[in-house]
């Protein structure tokens, strides 16, 4: 009997074939999971990041930081009509009115799922706060003034009353732009609508910023239209270092600076194999900006591009609803390490032109792996609730109604009070809601206001839905209604099995879910739902007698498995059947001692090759799986 230990993963999902298990190529399919130094675990979850929904509860089609000169960031978020602002005070995001030309009551009337928002920092001329933005769905673009009323005010940056510095350029009144970014202290348009005509290949930028308002003059000297030498198509625009990265349909380009005050920018092709196909799929960070095609994931320097998705070469054109393509919108966790990237695997069952799963990257270590995240669009920021110690109360802090007692927060004690200076990656979905990703361990966790005694329970929550149909929902801490509870947080067990979501009423912020509670006690009050996270990691087929035409026999497995995670559940499959010959054994540590333990399963069985399954579905505990050993001799002579 010889061991082979699979240890040392880096790669992550590997989607090229049969090969084997190399070592560090081990898993073909990584769902809700990720790895991190080496170690393959479930995803941490999600939570929500304000304490209510967006007031219009429309899709968020932009999140970003807008840096103010007295060096705070404020957070902000722009939904298919409005413009947000995150109120520190009241952990909740306000929305702007707008003013000026736009006169009270307006909406952007963004109609498309896919005309993202694009919007950058841009002083007034005095150097006073601005944030300027628009989208290709917009018929304007907007100015953020955020010392013009409570919370500010957003007029038209291309109207005279409203920014009396703004010229024209020579071909025309701006309407929007694609994507806009400050940077060589101008304020750069791409892909813009000029006097009606759109600029595909087009980069608009005005005069250099000065204190008498050039920098809002874009028909001054040192202002211009730039037209890209290519039949292409701009579809990204970030900043990289000292330059500006450009996605384009089959190419990349980059805009550097010159010295010529007079044409202050130089356009450069990047050589590269693939091209952009999803509009706001790019993602810059450090020293690369990726970005992802039809025909694969692309990555840049400015010197040269090259694509990064070796290990999963034909995933976007396979696994991505291609009609729904330019639904794709990027994003990056610094806590993880990952870039993440919300797509539309498959419409028919979705229902909803809006994303249902995230590819993510590790751009760390260079594996793979998908999420079942529902979001529309990405930010880091570092603004949050500070709780310091004194804090910890569910009346002082009504969003957290578990911190009622102290042994019942869901919160990393020793990180009480860092709120405020951690970096966090929150996300939008499409029903105006503003989560905050990889904490705690569970998804959608909301209060519970109102349980039917009915054959097939509805559940009312206290705030935006953001269930869909076929969900695994788990509550717990219902008073009253004391039998639907079916999952026990402080003990992180499953007391019944999880509930599906068979019906959703979002005008009601209700759900109905499969199970019958007409015989229950009348709900009181109290409880959550949240929904479980489902994982799996999929070993590629393992034989390591292949290349001499051997089969193999495994006598038994062995996994490493962190002891406070819960259990996992192990199944074996054999020449890639459907069916596990093994299925669902529970792998349960028991030594609360040490951190890990090994855990053994019996296989006993002889084929040509093995695949190795392992599945957690918990909406509270996170398994970590450092190692697996495989017991195993060679056998008779290969079958096929």
């Amino acid at each position: 009997m010889q061991v082979f230990e699979i240890t040392g993963n880096v790669t992550g999902i590997s989607r090229q074939g049969v090969n084997f298990l190399q070592p560090k190529d081990s898993y073909q399919n990584l769902f809700n999971g990720y790895i991190y130094r080496q170690v393959v675990q479930s995803r941490q979850g999600f939570r929500r990041f304000s304490t209510s929904k967006l007031t219009d509860g429309l899709r968020v089609m932009g999140l970003f930081n807008n840096y103010r000169r007295d060096g705070t960031i404020q957070s902000l978020a722009v939904t298919l009509d409005h413009l947000y602002v995150y109120d520190v005070v009241t952990d909740a995001y306000v929305e702007v009115p707008t003013g000026g030309s736009l006169g009270a009551g307006h909406t952007f009337g963004i109609a498309a799922n896919d005309d993202y928002v694009s919007g950058t920092t841009y002083p007034f001329p005095d150097g006073s706060d601005r944030f300027v933005f628009t989208s290709k769905g917009m018929t304007h673009v907007y100015q953020y003034d955020p010392n013009s009323g409570a919370y500010g005010t957003v007029t038209d940056y291309t109207n005279a009353a409203d920014n009396p510095t703004y010229v024209q350029p020579p071909q025309g009144q701006i309407t929007n732009s694609k994507y806009i970014i400050y940077f060589g202290e101008r304020l750069n348009l791409f892909y813009p609508i000029i006097g009606g005509t759109p600029y595909p290949q087009g980069h608009l930028f005005s005069a250099i910023r000065t204190a008498s308002g050039n920098g809002d003059n874009f028909a001054f000297s040192g202002s211009g239209l730039i037209i890209l030498d290519t039949q292409e198509y701009i579809n990204g625009a970030s900043i990289l270092g000292n330059v500006l990265a450009l996605n384009l349909s089959r190419s990349n380009w980059t805009v550097e600076k010159t010295r010529d005050a007079f044409n202050p920018y130089y356009p450069r092709k990047v050589p590269g194999v693939v091209g952009t196909d999803a509009d706001f799929s790019f993602v810059s960070w450090m020293d690369i900006v990726r970005s992802l095609g039809k025909t694969g994931i692309v990555s840049t320097d400015g010197r040269q591009s090259q694509r990064v998705d070796d290990k999963i070469p034909f995933f976007t054109r396979d696994d991505i609803d291609q009609k729904y393509f330019n639904l794709i919108s990027g994003g990056f966790d610094r806590r993880n390490a990952q870039f993440l990237f919300s797509y539309l695997s498959d419409f028919e069952n979705f229902g909803v032109d809006s994303q249902d799963r995230c590819l993510v990257n590790n751009y760390e270590e260079q594996s793979w792996s998908v999420y079942d995240y529902r979001f529309t669009c990405f930010c880091e920021i570092t603004n949050g609730t500070d709780i310091v110690w004194d804090n910890v109360s569910a009346v002082d802090h009504p969003e957290f109604p578990e911190w009622a007692e102290w042994d019942t927060t869901e919160d990393i004690w020793d990180r009480l009070g860092l709120g405020e200076t951690t970096t966090k990656t929150i996300a939008g979905d499409n029903y105006g809601n503003i989560w905050e990703i990889n904490v705690d361990y569970d998804d959608y966790f909301i209060d519970i206001t109102g349980i039917t005694n009915a054959q097939q329970a509805v559940v009312t929550i206290s705030t935006g839905i953001p269930f869909i149909v076929g969900d695994q929902v788990a509550i717990s801490g219902v008073l009253g209604m004391t039998e639907i509870n079916n999952y026990d947080p402080e003990e992180d067990v499953e007391t019944t099995p999880f509930y599906n979501v068979v019906a959703v009423n979002a005008g009601l912020n209700q759900i109905t879910i499969d199970v019958d509670s007409s015989l229950f006690g009348a709900y009181v009050s109290g409880g959550t739902i949240s929904k479980t996270i489902n994982f799996t990691a999929e070993t590629i087929p393992f034989n390591p007698w292949r290349s001499e035409g051997l089969k193999c026999y495994c006598h038994f497995v062995e996994l490493l498995i962190n002891t406070d995670g819960g259990e996992v559940l192990f199944s074996v499959v054999a020449d890639e059947d459907e069916t596990p010959f093994i299925q669902n054994v529970r792998l349960q540590p028991t030594n609360t001692q040490a951190k890990r333990e090994w855990i053994s399963v019996s296989v006993d069985q002889e084929s040509n090759f093995f695949t190795f399954i392992m599945n957690q579905n918990s909406p509270g505990q996170q398994i970590q799986i450092t190692s697996m050993r495989i017991h195993c001799s060679p056998a008779a002579p290969t079958s096929y």
